[in-house]
């Protein structure tokens, strides 16, 4: 039973210890708490996370944007690339005469 305790007693300790660490609040200089948040292990990965999570967004608002063109506006693409067409080749027949 007191090996137990010891052992619990130990891992309760080291747990005081390691958590400011990993998050950056056991720095000895006073800084402000904007500063504390993006430090330590926590902090990048939260960084990490936060940038993965922009680029993905990013992502959706451009596939959900060309998703939105409507069939119209390809028929006036379609239209025009046709009509630039006929331009052109009236041009060439116009240079050939």
């Amino acid at each position: 039973m007191f090996a137990r305790r010891k052992g619990l007693c130990a891992l309760v300790v080291l747990a005081l210890f390691v958590t400011p660490a990993l998050s950056g609040c056991a720095g000895t200089e006073a800084a402000p708490a904007s500063a504390e948040s993006h430090s330590g292990l926590i902090g990048e990965f939260v960084e990490q996370l936060e940038r993965e999570d922009d680029e993905a967004e990013a992502k959706e608002r451009q596939e959900h944007q060309e998703g939105k063109e409507s069939p119209g506006d390809a028929q006036e693409a379609h239209e025009s690339a046709e009509q630039a067409e006929t331009e052109s080749a009236q041009a060439q027949e116009q240079e050939e005469s």
